[in-house]
């Protein structure tokens, strides 16, 4: 396009806004813009739902009533291992008769042999499929060293923490009452994703606290 159109172009575009710099012609698709700004606010929306990234740490997770420290051997492991967590031996009493907790814990990480690994560089592709095969729960941690030279290798693998738990929260009476104590239940490391439920009526509701896996 020579000077001559551009100009006219300038004075009769009606669809495009027409930016002249050295010579060149450069349209603006306001349709973009603002397509870009859509997607923007989705994936802000998106994070605020996850909330931050998950972070390991004990969860307090209710099992129903639990009646006394035998009771708990057979409830509390039937409560954490669906979380690809470990009862850590502690729980307590809630909502007397009717609700109780178990803390799982963090499970340790493994460390998963995964052949000869040559590099860090050969390290950053060798040990992710070597954690990823070992279990759909883990993840590696970057830590890998060679127990054979020359021939064996370990990759170190995280059990990653649960992405969204139930938290308590004490009674909700209403979605208008949520607000005000699901983000306070959920803590500084997960956000609330909108969701709760009542456990025991008039006395214990939970909130649904999630995270960036």
């Amino acid at each position: 396009m020579n000077t001559k159109h551009i100009l006219s172009a300038l004075f009769t575009s009606s669809a495009f806004g027409i930016l002249l710099i050295a010579g060149c012609s450069v349209p603006m698709d306001e349709g973009g813009s603002e397509q870009a700004f859509a997607d923007e606010e989705i994936v802000e929306e998106a994070s605020q739902a996850l909330g931050p990234a998950c972070v390991a740490k004990n969860l307090a997770l209710e099992a129903g009533p639990i009646w006394n420290t035998t009771d708990a051997q057979t409830k509390c492991p039937n409560v954490c291992n669906p979380q690809n967590m470990n009862w850590n031996g502690q729980w307590w009493t809630t909502v007397p008769g009717a609700m109780s907790v178990c803390e799982c814990s963090p499970r340790p990480a493994a460390v998963v042999q995964a052949g000869p690994i040559w590099s860090n560089t050969h390290a950053q592709t060798q040990c992710p499929n070597t954690c990823a095969a070992f279990s759909s729960a883990t993840k590696w941690d970057g830590q890998w060293w060679t127990t054979v030279p020359g021939q064996m290798s370990v990759c170190e693998c995280a059990t990653t923490p649960p992405a969204t738990v139930s938290l308590e929260a004490g009674p909700i009476w209403s979605s208008a009452d949520a607000p005000s104590k699901c983000p306070a239940a959920c803590g500084t490391s997960r956000a609330w994703n909108g969701q709760w439920s009542t456990t025991v009526s008039g006395q214990m509701s939970v909130c649904g606290c999630a995270c960036t896996p």
